[in-house]
């Protein structure tokens, strides 16, 4: 009888199954400016999206950019100029 307990992480226990898939989701990605590595985004709240990076680097002035998530990598294409592009978002991920 004891074989068929199954063995919850205390953290867990109580958790719909909807509750569990929401817990195993991307909470974080990896941010990519062409194939450099700037920082991470971690989503904090449920109305937080990725591509908030976007708004942000937008109103800072930067144009001229593509965006493509694979996977948890969200890769920012630019051909300007990358180092300032860079600095800017490498402080928006530390604050955010």
């Amino acid at each position: 009888m004891r074989d068929n307990i199954v063995n919850t992480p205390p953290f867990l226990m109580g958790l719909s199954t909807a509750e569990e898939n929401i817990k195993n989701t991307h909470d974080s990605y990896d941010v990519y400016v062409n194939e450099d590595f700037v920082g991470k985004k971690v989503l904090v709240t449920q109305t937080e999206k990725v591509d908030d990076i976007m708004d942000f680097l937008k109103r800072q002035g930067f144009t001229n950019l593509n965006a493509r998530l694979d996977g948890d990598h969200f890769v920012i294409e630019t051909n300007d100029d990358q180092g300032s592009l860079k600095e800017t978002l490498s402080t928006y991920l530390k604050i955010r």
